[in-house]
């Protein structure tokens, strides 16, 4: 899904880059992506689309549509297995491939599935490289990927709960190690200088257009789920802000602009103006939104923070790579990994049973013990880098 709209899957991609032209310069590489153009141009690679667009011909376009889009099907099989005959291997490096939230069974699981099943056909290494695994839903999806996961001729994974599912849906994972996700590579920001003499509280809060696992970031045909978590995290801002802290608003998606926009109706309600684009000199009661479009500008912004409450999994990773005392409101067995492997696996909270009386305990004891939260998350940070060397150390001798 490189190029989709989700920074933490971009930057799992080229925290994979960074690695690999370090330890391979000579490797010729490219990228199988839903936006070829746009990873092309960020990192300068060959890229090709995971699936051919629509036929141009118009007598294809109906053959195509009298056979239920088999005939297009049939052409990326064909097309897919004649692209990755070039390759000495395929690495699928990263993020959440082995689920299917958000897609039914012809979407992301397919498209895996097929480019899997090609380098099978072909006689090409095919790996999975730090990835997350779970939940799958459908019957379909979970064959498919539990198909490319058999195939493959090295997994690793983010975290034990990954390899945990993989275990129960029968594959011999025994010899497959757990390793911090690869975004931990990635450097950090230098901390932004405040010229100010006295900087308020800042608390980040990292929203997400949230609609249930089915339906992922599409409003689906049940509205309550998204309603239900922007309405109690529009009130917690709102109490914030009541409170005098400054609040920041991040995102890790492209799509997540909906829940910053509804965030700031309900802040306007209650008399808050939504500061978007143009920092403001800090001071009390200010809501501050500023364009992201990478999980750098994340990192940036939220090293303009003290504290940080958020959903989605890279929001979170951010925020403990810089040391920040954390919040996760998480929505998969992914936030509540992480958070406990930097030793503040305490502080989390399921998104569908959002607990606000719950969340101001946690904020209250974070903002209380700061610097001790702090210590504890850098000394596990040093712990996660030695793990990364390690994780590099055995692609080198196993796949590179």
């Amino acid at each position: 899904m490189f190029g989709g709209g989700n920074f933490g899957n971009d930057a799992s991609l080229e925290s994979f880059l960074l690695f690999l032209r370090e330890a391979r310069p000579d490797a010729h590489i490219s990228c199988v992506c839903v936006d070829p153009a746009a990873i092309g141009q960020a990192h300068q690679i060959a890229t090709t689309p995971i699936s051919a667009p629509e036929f141009s011909n118009a007598f294809l376009r109906f053959c195509n549509k009298l056979s239920l889009r088999m005939l297009g099907r049939l052409a990326n099989w064909r097309r897919a297995i004649k692209h990755v005959r070039q390759f000495d291997i395929v690495i699928v490096p990263g993020t959440s491939t082995l689920n299917d939230y958000g897609s039914g069974p012809w979407g992301t699981s397919y498209g895996l599935f097929r480019w899997a099943a090609a380098a099978r056909l072909c006689g090409v290494k095919f790996c999975f490289v730090g990835t997350g695994a779970g939940p799958i839903l459908h019957p379909v999806s979970r064959w498919m990927l539990r198909s490319a996961a058999a195939w493959a001729g090295f997994r690793s994974f983010r975290d034990q709960v990954s390899k945990d599912f993989l275990a129960s849906l029968g594959i011999d994972t025994s010899s497959d190690q757990v390793y911090p996700d690869l975004v931990f590579k990635l450097p950090t920001p230098l901390p932004k200088r405040d010229g100010t003499q006295e900087k308020l509280i800042t608390i980040g809060v990292g929203l997400m257009n949230y609609n249930g696992w089915r339906a992922g970031h599409n409003s689906g045909s049940d509205p309550k789920i998204y309603r239900t978590y922007i309405e109690r995290i529009g009130r917690f801002v709102n109490s914030l802000l009541d409170r005098g802290y400054r609040v920041r608003l991040l995102t890790g998606e492209t799509v997540d602009a909906r829940a910053v926009r509804d965030i700031g109706r309900i802040a306007k309600a209650s008399g808050y103006e939504l500061i978007d684009g143009v920092l403001a000199p800090p001071k009390a009661q200010q809501l501050i939104t500023e364009p992201i479009s990478s999980l750098h500008d994340v990192m940036q912004q939220i090293s303009d923070t003290d504290i940080v409450v958020a959903t989605r999994f890279h929001n979170v990773v951010c925020a403990l790579k810089l040391a920040r005392p954390t919040i996760s409101i998480g929505y998969e067995a992914k936030n509540d990994a992480v958070m406990t492997d930097l030793g503040v696996g305490e502080f989390c909270q399921s998104v569908e049973n959002l607990d606000l009386d719950l969340l101001e305990m946690h904020l209250a004891e974070l903002l209380k013990n700061k610097e001790h939260y702090r210590a504890i998350i850098r000394q596990n940070l040093d712990a996660i880098q030695f793990r990364v060397k390690q994780h590099e150390q055995e692609l080198l001798s196993e796949i590179l």
